[in-house]
């Protein structure tokens, strides 16, 4: 056999040519046809027996080299396992126990001198599931999961994530700090008293530098840029950017009135955007009240972060400013066709009011103007302030529904937006849109939902109204021959009382001065009582709100609507504005359904409780003492769990500072 298993291939070959050949010549030359006959079936018989032991024999040799390949395969593979850089954990589908893995998993886990278990394995697919990166002991692993064979693959990138997290910490960072009121304080001081208050801010901001190692250039007394990487900004934000309470802190040791405004902007290698970016930043904390941090990366999908902003907006010294933004406002006007206002959606008693300032404003600038409504979302005030104005000489032509204001629309159209600044808010989007040419003019702090195409924008968070800013605009227009009618006045000073409340709330010296103003032009007391009636039915609405209330709290209030009941805008204004006035309370809130069907919810505060930034959070936005949002697809007690978060969030901060 072991002759045999000599043959190969070619040898059986030619045998069997051979055994041919030998047959053809043995038949023909044997003297006997059966002895040869015999002696052919003995040798066909023992060649058959060589080729099935060569075959069977080269079976057994392949199925012997294919098992030494496996075996070889298999002990390549473990070897692999065992020795690669990458952990193998095989686990059990249903207990998620560890049946099997390899050595580097021992590795992994030494330094924490344990054995990997079912709780680790949990861990490791919870946290897969929630970051891109796993933390064992003080490294950083990838997670990959072969889900039908139950294999969880740990590779190691650490080295990974400190070079791509030194990598974003090498990007520019610019900022732009500039003094809050800083005229105010120095206006009528001694050159000595202003050189005193120049020494503390420089000094402070110098100690701000030195404390996060940036550089810090001074461009004048008010306004300061500093340079960094995004190392050092994010120890500023982690310490939430206490500066601005600091600073607010010694200026009030030292009695004097300042607060700091930053604008912060960060990327890669643009520095001249990056700039930009951080000026646009520190003009959008102005606007906004002054007192915070605005910071967003140089990117168009990037949106702004806000940090402070809780405390009010200071009053400050601008009839200039307000003379620079009448004249410039004429300006736009001459060069328009005609002039379209707009105010919020469900237009209230001060966008209305504001509106017709505007109106009135245009026509002394010799154009025709449109106040714009829409009849599904007035407000029983407006819907009177409306047909009052009507019945008046030029009121019907002028006070026009969205539908015929569109009709009207010229191309050279200009459009004003008067107390609210986010396209989103305004009265009807599609109308908006018409108009290349606007400008917006807001007491609300302003956000980063602004219209880019805004030829002029005078937003003065620190005004008690939008009629306000209007009359105060209105008194610097140097035509004296059409003035304002008695009807006009008196809205525009419903506008203001209603968002003062009579004259209680958020009033500064420029308010009285706005009200005397319109009392001259003929604003009639009993005609605006007229117009701000409480309906019998309204005020018992209101009164459900109030009684349906709880303390969440201390010094908060909270109001619910009813259940499966729909109230207006102004029901649930007033009910959060009738918690306010009890005793004891700082903050009040109602939540509503509103008649459209979204929850509506409505704040209050005052003592310094800024709700504006709560209700930015929610997805709203306002005054600092005043604000409000409209949130979809959720339940009044989804809605009220969120906001009681919120809150939590707002007061475990103030704890801690």
């Amino acid at each position: 056999m072991n002759f045999v298993k000599r043959f190969t291939p070619m040898t059986i070959v030619f045998i069997m040519i051979f055994v041919q050949v030998f047959e053809s010549l043995f038949v023909i030359f044997s003297s006997s046809r059966y002895v040869a006959i015999g002696y052919l079936f003995l040798l066909n018989l023992l060649i058959t027996f060589i080729l099935l032991s060569q075959v069977k024999n080269y079976q057994l040799r392949r199925h012997d080299f294919i098992s030494k390949i496996n075996d070889e395969a298999e002990n390549s593979l473990n070897a692999t396992l065992d020795n690669m850089p990458i952990g193998v954990i095989r686990f059990n589908e249903e207990t998620r126990e560890p049946e099997w893995f390899n050595p580097f998993i021992d590795m992994i886990y030494k330094g924490l001198d344990k054995v990997i278990n079912k709780d680790d394995i949990d861990l490791i697919l919870q946290k897969k599931k929630e970051d891109q990166y796993v933390t064992i002991g003080n490294q950083k692993y990838v997670v990959n999961v072969d889900e039908e064979k139950h294999l969880i693959y740990l590779i190691d990138a650490t080295k990974e994530v400190a070079f791509r997290s030194d990598f974003n910490d090498s990007r520019a960072v610019i900022g732009a700090i500039s003094v809050d009121n800083y005229d105010d304080a120095t206006d009528l001081i001694s050159d000595s008293g202003r050189t005193v208050i120049n020494s503390f801010i420089a000094s402070f901001l110098e100690e701000f530098s030195d404390k996060y190692a940036f550089y810090l250039r001074r461009i004048s007394s008010s306004r300061y840029f500093f340079f960094c990487d995004y190392r050092v900004l994010d120890g500023m934000i982690k310490d939430k950017f206490t500066v601005l309470k600091d600073f607010r802190t010694s200026s009030a040791e030292n009695e004097i009135p300042l607060t700091l405004s930053i604008g912060v902007a960060y990327g890669w290698e643009d520095f001249p955007n990056i700039g930009k970016v951080a000026m646009n930043n520190l003009e959008l904390a102005q606007v906004r009240g002054g007192d915070q941090v605005v910071l967003r990366e140089n990117s168009t999908q990037a949106r702004p972060i806000y940090f402070g902003g809780n405390s009010e907006s200071r009053t400050q010294k601008s009839r200039t400013r307000a003379r620079a933004i009448s004249t410039a406002l004429q300006t736009i006007i001459t060069e328009s066709e005609d002039v379209f206002i707009v105010g919020h959606r469900f237009t209230d008693m001060d966008a209305l009011g504001a509106a017709i300032a505007m109106k009135a404003f245009a026509n002394m600038s010799g154009k025709e103007a449109f106040v714009v409504y829409d009849e599904n979302q007035l407000l029983p005030d407006v819907q009177r302030a409306i047909e009052k104005m009507n019945d008046s000489a030029d009121g019907f032509t002028h006070i026009v529904k969205v539908e015929t204001a569109a009709r009207l629309k010229k191309p050279n159209s200009l459009l004003i937006m008067v107390d609210h600044s986010k396209p989103s808010q305004t009265l009807d989007f599609d109308f908006y849109n018409l108009f290349e040419k606007l400008v917006v003019i807001d007491h609300h702090r302003r956000d980063d939902d602004f219209p880019e195409q805004a030829l002029l924008s005078y937003i003065e968070s620190s005004a008690s109204s939008a009629s306000e800013l209007t009359v105060e605009i209105l008194q610097f227009h140097g035509n004296n021959n059409r003035r304002m009618s008695s009807i006009e006045a008196s809205i525009a000073l419903a506008g203001i009382e209603m968002d003062t409340k009579n004259f209680t709330k958020a009033t500064t010296a420029r308010t009285f001065e706005a009200a005397a103003y319109l009392r001259s032009r003929g604003a009639d007391n009993d005609l605006i009582k007229v117009i701000m009636a409480t309906d019998f039915e309204k005020y018992k609405t209101v009164n459900e709100i109030v009684i349906n209330s709880k303390v969440i709290f201390p010094g908060i209030v909270l109001g619910m609507g009813i259940e499966g009941q729909k109230y207006d805008n102004i029901t649930t204004a007033k009910a959060a504005d009738t918690m306010l006035d009890m005793a004891g309370v700082t903050a009040s809130f109602a939540i509503t359904t509103h008649t459209n069907g979204f929850i509506s919810v409505s704040a209050r505060s005052r003592n310094g409780f800024n709700v504006q930034t709560l209700m930015e959070q929610m997805g709203g936005g306002g005054h600092f003492n005043n604000a409000a949002t409209q949130i979809y697809e959720k339940s009044m007690e989804e809605v009220r769990t969120d906001l009681i978060r919120v809150l939590e969030e707002r007061l475990e901060i103030e704890h801690k500072a």
